[in-house]
């Protein structure tokens, strides 16, 4: 639940209930109930956040900044466990404003820092992807850590041409694993298959996703072969996807594992093919899903 979220929460909660409720709550230190230690670790990730001006400082603070994002993300899940009428209502009526804008606050220095790519600290981005993996943050700048900036050197270049090229072997195996695929048996089957696949694919690429721009002219000619093998089965993987989508009953519980399982082989797809990805997945994607899903399959797909 992102924090955001969790405050949006607790202020509707606050206002929910009566009035006297709310005033009848005896007065404690302030920083009591997990409320206040939200405010506390909130504040903390700000102040350390805030001190990172260059890339000694952005990897002196990553060891620290990951701790607090899991205290976060674990004092979130406390606030809500269990019925929301259960809260601490006077936790919430002194601390909820002051979230608010504290996280305000962290939000803005921790998206200055994602612009900037964490001043080059593998170990700082590494801290705010689990950030985001924990949901203390939105994914909306996931981009700018994921993505890479740096020139691949030749051999680099070549070896990652050489991992792409060994992509059609996978895509060709994901392809068949979910023509397989006509109903929720048949899914529940291919549910595993897919997730074991996801995992085995993503062996050797690289950390950061890499794009055109990352090779140098003279190797762009090769990438430019490579997806020309590499787009047509990513269309076609594309297509069963939203065949697959439009079965009936698949927004029902029995293709929720499925669902997991395709959540991760598309994940793994836009790390292994990111020189190629978003040709194929494009926004229409989306789009086609939703026609999918409550209209059945859409035939305006490239073959």
């Amino acid at each position: 639940m992102y924090v955001r979220g969790l405050v949006s929460m607790m202020l509707a909660a606050i206002f929910m209930l009566p009035s006297p409720l709310v005033a009848s709550q005896p007065d404690r230190q302030n920083g009591g109930g997990p409320a206040g230690q939200l405010l506390r670790v909130t504040n903390e990730m700000w102040l350390l956040l805030s001190g990172v001006v260059n890339q000694e400082t952005a990897e002196n603070a990553a060891a620290r900044f990951a701790k607090l994002a899991k205290e976060s993300a674990s004092l979130s899940d406390k606030m809500f466990d269990g019925d929301a009428r259960a809260l601490d209502v006077e936790a919430l009526d002194r601390d909820a404003y002051r979230i608010a804008e504290s996280y305000d606050e962290l939000s803005q220095e921790f998206s200055s820092l994602c612009h900037a790519r964490c001043y080059g600290s593998p170990q700082l981005m590494r801290a705010f992807l689990l950030a985001m993996d924990l949901g203390v943050f939105s994914d909306d700048e996931r981009e700018n850590l994921n993505t890479s900036t740096r020139m691949l050197s030749e051999q680099e270049a070549e070896q990652e041409l050489a991992r792409l090229g060994k992509m059609v072997t996978s895509d060709t195996e994901l392809f068949e694993l979910l023509a397989r695929v006509q109903d929720a048996s048949s899914a529940m089957k291919a549910a595993p298959q897919l997730t074991a696949l996801a995992q085995r694919t993503l062996e050797g690429c690289p950390a950061q996703r890499l794009t055109a721009d990352n090779f140098s002219r003279q190797k762009r000619d090769s990438l430019q072969q490579v997806c020309r093998q590499l787009e047509p089965l990513l269309w076609r993987i594309r297509n069963e996807i939203v065949r697959i989508v439009g079965l009936p009953g698949y927004d029902s519980e029995q293709f929720d594992v499925f669902s997991d399982a395709l959540d991760s082989v598309y994940e793994s797809l836009s790390k292994t093919h990111s020189e190629c990805f978003e040709e194929v997945f494009d926004a229409s994607f989306r789009t086609d899903l939703d026609d999918a899903l409550h209209e059945g399959p859409s035939s305006n797909h490239k073959d």
